[in-house]
């Protein structure tokens, strides 16, 4: 068969999908060496509690594997709306001067300062919700960057394709900065107490990104970069005192159950409404 499925008219190879397994057994062969490089045997010593962090993990991959191409239309409809504002853009000719390599620096760079911006606002009380769900994962691993709600993930990349549309990014630099940061992403998750020294807030580390997880209150809103922790140095959401050892996840913390994380952000939706609604009766 030629289609592995067809969603609403949008076809989903299957030699598409083979390739992605293959991707996901690479990143796991990676992952797994540069764990066992830094923690020796106890990287490939799982305990329970790490496999239920996985399955959840790997239910958040296959669910939002399969609400992709909603979610594209939905992205796409974003930066149509986006189009249709009249704001000016920079011409994708204007990038023509230099080798492809400068967009996509320039790109990594404009779309983190704009990330940090982005993170940040999800961490104040209405939208928590949706990004506690990525918080909730106490078990920190490259497979936690995939733990991300789908209205999440949708208004993530929905505003980084506006931005790319904005910039006049070619397709080549788009694809270039989205393949870099899903690696540093996964390796920023992982369980391992690596910092990069005195090129720490140029790149961000493992030990950088593992305190933006903490469950400890001076750690709280904290580390919002997603890559150049230059960001929050600048911006006074700096912290990273040293080694990580304190509890990850929040208060009230959902836990391993991919049903109860799909549906907190409305749960938690609805509680705020309802205090709303008691508040502007009293």
């Amino acid at each position: 068969m030629d289609d592995l499925m067809d969603i609403f008219g949008l076809h989903i190879d299957a030699e598409a999908g083979k390739a992605l397994g293959v991707v996901y057994l690479l990143q796991f062969t990676l992952f797994t060496v540069l764990a066992f490089i830094a923690r020796r045997s106890d990287a490939i010593h799982w305990s329970s509690e790490f496999l239920k962090s996985v399955r959840v993990n790997w239910s958040f991959i296959i669910f939002n594997g399969l609400i992709a191409p909603f979610a594209i239309i939905a992205v796409t409809g974003l930066n149509t709306g986006f189009k249709t504002t009249g704001i000016p853009t920079v011409p994708p000719e204007f990038w023509g001067f230099a080798p492809a390599i400068v967009p996509a620096i320039v790109a990594v760079i404009v779309a983190d300062f704009v990330d940090y911006w982005s993170h940040r606002l999800r961490h104040i009380s209405v939208l928590w919700p949706m990004h506690a769900v990525h918080h909730s994962d106490t078990q920190m691993h490259y497979l936690s960057w995939y733990r991300a709600h789908i209205i999440e993930l949708i208004f993530i990349q929905g505003s980084y394709l506006v931005l790319a549309t904005w910039m006049g990014a070619s397709p080549g630099a788009v694809a270039g900065v989205v393949i870099f940061r899903a690696f540093h992403q996964q390796y920023v998750h992982m369980n391992v107490d690596w910092t990069h020294g005195r090129f720490g807030l140029l790149l961000a580390s493992p030990r950088f990104h593992r305190w933006h997880h903490a469950d400890a209150r001076e750690a709280w809103d904290k580390n919002f970069s997603s890559i150049i922790p230059l960001w929050d140095k600048l911006f006074g959401t700096y912290y990273c005192p040293g080694r990580c050892d304190v509890p990850l996840g929040f208060p009230n913390n959902p836990g391993e159950n991919f049903v109860k994380l799909m549906l907190y952000p409305f749960r938690e939706w609805g509680r705020m409404t309802k205090e709303l609604v008691q508040r502007a009766r009293a």
